[in-house]
């Protein structure tokens, strides 16, 4: 499935309750991998499904939060920037709130932001407190927007054009060695990451650190964490998650081991992260979607 935005058709990548993942357009590939929009029905019942535990997310998201009237006209708009999540935190499912964001990697902030990239973990703030100037010129035409789609092209030209500017420093190595742990969902040892970059596991940490604020290690552990949750929430409804299996294939030694970083990172059981969000992939949320070619309702 696909979401079409203008010229433009993005691929459905996840999917679990409202929340719709799509790879980030070519135009973008350099500097941001996913882009998303969660869409909570005005009608849904929400019963056990309130909250939403958001997974570590080593990226920023630069997101446009707002109601709809009927018509699509934006009620409550605000323009935010959030920072990577590192600590447990929780997102507010709320009736008739839509959400569409761009995520910008982490290397990247600076070059297109000017903003230190180990400066804003778990830091969420509107965007005018932040960068002025980029809150001022699209806050306006997003205000004029009718659908979340529509929002989203708006963010991802935004971007867009911040990234066709040749910043001064373009972090080349750590985007290599980050984009090998991004696509193969941190499979990759770090030693092969350093083989297929060509250079030494040593230059590679150092460089990662300074250009994106965070260790290969981390990052990758992140990665692979989502990797193991979000093959979970595959799982076909009246069936549970073989953990066992999803945690070898995550790239971790076995269960006890992904266990033991959801506890660290997320401060519950694969049990407890699978039932939070089976609850909020109910029918009245995921009835107009389809994944892998099989209706959201069987999953």
């Amino acid at each position: 499935m696909a979401v079409e935005l203008g010229a433009m058709s993005l691929a459905l990548r996840h999917v679990v309750g409202g929340y719709r993942e799509y790879v980030a357009p070519p135009l973008l590939a350099s500097v941001s991998d996913v882009v998303w929009i969660h869409r909570t029905p005005a009608e849904v019942p929400l019963k056990g499904a309130e909250m939403h535990r958001v997974l570590p997310d080593p990226a920023f998201g630069l997101t446009f939060c707002c109601y709809r009237e009927p018509g699509g006209r934006p009620v409550a708009p605000r323009l935010l920037l959030l920072g990577p999540v590192v600590a447990p935190q929780f997102f507010a499912v709320r009736p008739g709130y839509e959400v569409a964001a761009v995520m910008v990697k982490r290397e990247w902030v600076g070059p297109l932001f000017g903003l230190e990239p180990d400066a804003h973990d778990d830091f969420g703030d509107d965007l005018s407190l932040v960068l002025p100037r980029l809150a001022e010129s699209m806050f306006g035409p997003l205000t004029e927007t009718r659908a979340a789609p529509e929002a989203l092209a708006l963010m991802i030209a935004a971007v867009a054009r911040r990234a066709q500017r040749q910043p001064v420093h373009r972090p080349e190595t750590a985007t290599r060695a980050l984009d090998l742990i991004r696509r193969t969902r941190g499979l990759l040892s770090l030693d092969d990451v350093a083989g297929r970059t060509g250079y030494s596991i040593r230059h590679l940490r150092r460089v990662v650190r300074r250009d994106a604020g965070v260790s290969l290690k981390a990052f990758a552990r992140a990665v692979r964490l989502v990797q193991a949750l979000t093959a979970a929430d595959r799982t076909p409804r009246g069936q549970r998650p073989c953990w066992t299996r999803l945690a070898v294939e995550a790239g971790y030694c076995d269960q006890a081991h992904l266990a033991r970083d959801l506890q660290d990172m997320c401060g519950i059981t694969p049990t407890q992260a699978y039932r939070e969000r089976r609850a909020q992939a109910t029918p009245a949320m995921a009835s107009d979607l389809t994944l892998d070619g099989r209706n959201l309702q069987d999953f």
